[in-house]
Formats: C-alpha cells, sequence, structure tokens
C-alpha cells in the first residue's frame, strides 16, 4: 500500500498538466472554427487601405490664420538623382490608367543607390506605410493647407508613426521594393488627394491650387486664397 502512495501523488501532479496540454494546441494552429489569419470560416479580410485612402484621413498641421507661400522653390529636393520617368501620361505598362491614359504617372521617379538617403520636401507629419502592390515601403508626408507627398519603394522607413518632421529631415533610404524595376524615389505632391506634377514645385513655378476640399486635413479655417 505505502508503495502505492508515491504513484498516486505523482498521477495527481501531472493531472493539471494533462489537462493545459488538451486545451492548448501544440502546432501553433488557430483556435478551432478560424483560419490561418484568425478569421472565421466565411470571413472577410480587411482591405488593405491605399495612399489615396489614407491621405483623406490622417491628420495634418494646419496653417496660421493669414499664411500664404512664399516666393520661390514650395518644396525641397527630397534627393538629387537622375529623373528617370517624368510625370503624367506614359507608354510604361507597370503604371495604373488614370486621367484618361492608359498609363498614367503619378510623380516623378529618381534614380539613385540603394541605401541614399530620401529627405523631407517640406515641414509635415510623416507616417511609414507599405503597399506591396504598388509603393512598396513607403512615406506619406501629411502638410499644411491640403499639400502631401508621397515617397515610394523605400528600402526602409526612418521616422515613426505620426512623426512631426522638418524639410532635410531623413524619411527613409531608396530601394527597389514594391512595383519597382531597380533602386529610385517615386516622389508625388498632391493637393486635396490629387497628384501634381513635382517639379514645378521643386523649381519654384505652381500653378496656384483651386480650393482645399471642405474637412481636408490641414486646412486652414479659411482657404489661403480666400475662397472659403
Amino acid at each position: 500500500m505505502r508503495a502505492l502512495r508515491p504513484l498516486a501523488t505523482l498521477l495527481l501532479l501531472l493531472a493539471p498538466l494533462s489537462l493545459v496540454a488538451a486545451a492548448t494546441p501544440s502546432d501553433g494552429a488557430p483556435p478551432s472554427g478560424r483560419d490561418a489569419r484568425g478569421l472565421a470560416p466565411g470571413g472577410a479580410q480587411p482591405a488593405q487601405m491605399t495612399v489615396d485612402d489614407w491621405i483623406r484621413v490622417l491628420p495634418a498641421p494646419s496653417p496660421a490664420d493669414g499664411w500664404s507661400p512664399g516666393p520661390g522653390p514650395r518644396m525641397a529636393w527630397p534627393l538629387q538623382g537622375t529623373l528617370t520617368q517624368p510625370f503624367g501620361c506614359t507608354g510604361f505598362a507597370l503604371e495604373h490608367p488614370q486621367q484618361g491614359c492608359p498609363a498614367f504617372h503619378t510623380g516623378i521617379d529618381l534614380a539613385q543607390p540603394e541605401g541614399t538617403p530620401i529627405r523631407a520636401a517640406e515641414p509635415g507629419l510623416a507616417y511609414p506605410l507599405a503597399d506591396p502592390a504598388r509603393y512598396g515601403n513607403y512615406v506619406l508626408e501629411q502638410e499644411r493647407a491640403g499639400y502631401a507627398t508621397v515617397y515610394g519603394h523605400m528600402v526602409r522607413t526612418n521616422v515613426a508613426w505620426g512623426q512631426p518632421v522638418q524639410a532635410g529631415d531623413v524619411l527613409g533610404y531608396v530601394g527597389t521594393t514594391g512595383n519597382s524595376t531597380g533602386p529610385h524615389l517615386h516622389f508625388e505632391v498632391r493637393f486635396g488627394g490629387t497628384p501634381l506634377n513635382p517639379v514645378p514645385y521643386l523649381q519654384g513655378a505652381p500653378t496656384d491650387p483651386y480650393p482645399v476640399p471642405e474637412g481636408w486635413p490641414g486646412a486652414a479655417r479659411d482657404d489661403w486664397r480666400g475662397i472659403r
């Protein structure tokens, strides 16, 4: 009888462990009734937000009352590189159709070796994002008065979510992630979400933009043109 007591004690100690093992999947599989993404059968996977979605909702700095752009270039070059593709209609098949063009390039491409620093063109709030199908690793910078800039195909980003940046701060580094054929920066200027040709903003001769859409992030209480 005494010989059985140690065995009984051992069984009592092992019983809770066997219950835990029975309740926990041993192979790292998702809980019963869910697939590998953790979704219930038939559950829809959330759609990835695009830059067009983010630019409408992310906070942006608002200009001071009475602010207006000064003379000269509105933005600084994010890097000095070879212009390999301009803004607008293009015959490059990898671009998306838009604005009546079979392929429309929404920015400019500046080629430099991988790892070259990419700098902010304007002060603003920077948001690191990922879009494997298009921009790869990219930074969206929300700026005052309805402007935004986009920096695509980075090998890696260098900012935190919503980080305040000044013109010249390093946002990330040249890469070839996303829809890219080689190391370069894809750079966009947007106003009210619409892509504009960046070159006039970099060279100091942009056209006057239309009024900022009502409620747009970064819009002043009155549009700087005095229209609202």
